[in-house]
């Protein structure tokens, strides 16, 4: 009986920590890619969809199965959501914030199954020259 509580309290303890490496995973990969993003939006703001292709792939490629469909936003310096349009003609020196999140469903035993979002920001400013 013992052995039984200990095994399950080892489990628990085990499954947990796989999934909080898979979680730090999918963050860092997110968190390179849409920094990645942002650098590739502050040099031209136009390319939208390549941003969203890049950090798609950067999760994609997580060693740890971060395969989960992200989702990129874009906020002004006023923490403002706008649109993909805002910032393809916004003009030199305008600062933006991309947002990058994705969702992470953990998986451990004798827990009760919890969905998270995981969103990581990135601060850019335009530099494309009219």
């Amino acid at each position: 009986m013992e052995a039984l509580l200990v095994l399950m309290i080892l489990a628990l303890v085990i499954f947990g920590g796989i999934e909080l490496s898979q979680g730090i995973a999918v963050r860092q990969a997110l968190d390179s890619g849409s920094g990645a993003a942002s650098r590739a939006l502050s040099l031209d703001p136009s390319r939208w969809t390549f941003a969203e292709t890049l950090v798609q792939q950067t999760v994609d490629q997580n060693v740890m199965g971060g395969n989960a469909p992200i989702t990129l936003q874009v906020y002004d310096s006023a923490n403002s959501l706008r649109s993909a349009a805002w910032l393809s003609g916004s003009p030199f020196g305008t600062a933006f914030v991309v947002e990058a999140s994705a969702p992470f469903q953990t998986d451990i035993p004798f827990l009760p199954d919890s969905a998270i979002t995981i969103r990581v920001r990135h601060w850019g400013i335009v530099e494309r020259y009219p």
